[in-house]
């Protein structure tokens, strides 16, 4: 993968560093090509987070309520500081689909993971136990960590992938290079 150089030459993704990064480089790698197009999947994996509970839960639900897709695995067996207190990701998540009207028999949780290789690759065993006929997934997780979700899917998951980034605070497309934090 090349990226302008500015020079009016090409640089290596190898070559950039802090000091020659620009922010139209950083949106370029993050976000080009990943917004949701729309199209419906068999299942919709949503990535563990202390926060998912917050954003991806939602919009995982609008996707569900829309007919997107018919099953959910939420993923994360890590516990940590949720909105909703100290517990694993996927509780939080199955509390926070609750509130959004995702029945939980549409749900399956995933409990194990502590990495996102690691939800890929179990929520893959989940696949080929419960639906082996599952051709195309959608992957709900932030914006700036969509490009490797998306490529660990690739290459972990035996369907195609449908990104869908939920956005949230000040790592969104638009506002990421505004704050600090978002940088």
């Amino acid at each position: 993968m090349r990226k302008s150089s500015g020079r009016g030459g090409m640089m290596k993704v190898s070559e950039i560093t802090k000091d020659n990064i620009s922010n139209e480089i950083v949106d370029r790698l993050l976000f080009e090509g990943l917004e949701y197009d729309g199209r419906a999947a068999d299942i919709i994996i949503v990535l563990g987070s202390r926060t998912a509970c917050n954003y991806r839960v939602p919009l995982a639900a609008e996707l569900f309520h829309k007919g997107k897709a018919s099953r959910l695995i939420f993923c994360g067996g890590k516990v940590q500081m949720t909105m909703l207190g100290e517990m694993a990701e996927y509780k939080a998540m199955l509390m926070s689909a609750e509130k959004c009207g995702i029945p939980r028999e549409r749900i399956y949780a995933e409990t194990r993971s502590q990495t996102t290789a690691e939800n890929l690759m179990f929520a893959r065993e989940i696949i080929e136990r419960e639906y082996p006929q599952c051709g195309s997934v959608i992957i709900v997780t932030t914006a700036y960590h969509m490009r490797r979700a998306q490529k660990l899917g690739e290459k972990i998951l035996r369907q195609e992938i449908i990104t869908c980034p939920a956005g949230r605070g000040s790592t969104q497309r638009e506002n990421w290079y505004k704050t600090e934090k978002g940088r």
